[in-house]
């Protein structure tokens, strides 16, 4: 049976996605990563918690589900394909950064000192490579994610179904070997996205056992719950190496990430089965790119009314770090839902892309 057929049958059998058109788990599970995002560039700075944790649990998980929803039957050509995802991600990409260049330059470099001696062309570079630091670099997740999508596209395609993981996961282990000249796999953080490919292959290869996965009897929660607390354990331990071998560092990081994924996703399940549908839920997750994009400077205005305010100390207390996540959230929310429901444009989709499923 050809993979189309497979995967028509399986979704045909898939009564949340028929029935609903969006799959609530999914929501949550993405909205809790949207959420750990905005709490790891929260100040203070753990780096227990941010390194060992976060980290874990964060950036994989979103590139696990953008796998588990691409459609490897929905476009027969290439270029339409690199059409489609080019449009959601270069759009979104070039106007969120060349606002923010334009503001970065205005006011940016006068608050930041450290940035005052950064040239103006720096920016710039960057964003043809595909590598913000300085003005957006929560973006160097979609641009990694753009070249890992091209390059799955292929994979699918050339390799048999059975060995695709096998050949996704040799490639972010050819990252190890690679490591010592990494400025060209810097170029639209291609090295990130050979790195990060056993993700994405995880999701749309196991597809039918994920979408069958869930909390079932509380020996195989048991085993769950030890694998993915070791693995965010182990990092701990992974940590030690990373100056000194940072190759390594990035291999074992994706092998930790992989063994947490079960744990986290049916996470995401009781979730969506205890609370159900929300609309917060879905608008958080369609406005994904504009929570990316915004958090950093919304996470900078609220330091700084602090600190005029004279309220600078409360930013030095952990507990604030989640104060000011939440808050985060809340004032990035009614700028997400202008966006979704006037101009969704600027993340390079139409109104009908904000129904369902985007891949």
């Amino acid at each position: 049976m050809c993979h189309c057929q497979k995967n028509a049958n399986f979704a045909a059998t898939n009564v949340t996605i028929v029935n609903s058109g969006r799959i609530p788990w999914l929501d949550y599970v993405r909205f809790f990563s949207i959420f750990l995002v905005i709490l790891y560039h929260t100040p203070p700075r753990l780096p227990l918690l941010d390194e060992a944790v976060i980290l874990n649990l964060r950036v994989p998980v979103f590139f696990c589900i953008s796998g588990f929803l691409f459609n490897d039957c929905r476009w027969s050509r290439f270029g339409s394909y690199a059409l489609h995802r080019g449009r959601q991600v270069l759009v979104p990409y070039f106007l969120f950064t060349g606002f923010f260049y334009l503001l970065w330059l205005l006011v940016g470099r006068r608050l930041v000192s450290e940035e005052a001696l950064t040239p103006i062309s720096v920016p710039i570079i960057e964003t043809l490579m595909g590598d913000p630091h300085v003005v957006e670099a929560p973006f160097w997740y979609i641009t990694c994610l753009l070249v890992m999508q091209l390059i799955y596209f292929w994979i699918v395609r050339i390799v048999s179904r059975r060995w695709v993981f096998v050949v996704c996961v040799a490639l972010a282990v050819s990252t190890y070997w690679m490591s010592w000249n990494w400025a060209w796999v810097r170029f639209w953080n291609l090295g990130n996205a050979l790195l990060y490919m056993p993700f994405y292959a995880l999701g749309h290869c196991f597809k039918p056992s994920i979408e069958r996965m869930r909390f079932s009897g509380w020996r195989g929660s048991l085993i769950m719950a030890v694998v993915g607390m070791g693995s965010m354990w182990a990092m701990t331990w992974v940590m030690n190496i990373k100056e000194v071998n940072p190759g390594l560092y990035s291999l074992l990081r994706v092998s930790m990430g992989l063994m947490v994924i079960p744990l986290y996703l049916c996470v995401g399940k009781w979730a969506a089965s205890r609370f159900g549908k929300r609309k917060f839920i879905e608008r958080v997750v369609l406005g994904g790119t504009i929570y990316l994009g915004l958090q950093n400077y919304v996470i900078g205005f609220i330091q700084i009314v602090a600190e005029r305010s004279g309220g600078a100390w409360l930013i030095d207390h952990v507990w604030m770090r989640l104060v000011i996540a939440v808050l985060t959230m809340l004032l990035i929310y009614p700028v997400a839902v202008w966006i979704l429901s006037h101009a969704p444009w600027i993340i390079g989709k139409s109104r009908k892309d904000n129904q369902g499923l985007s891949s």
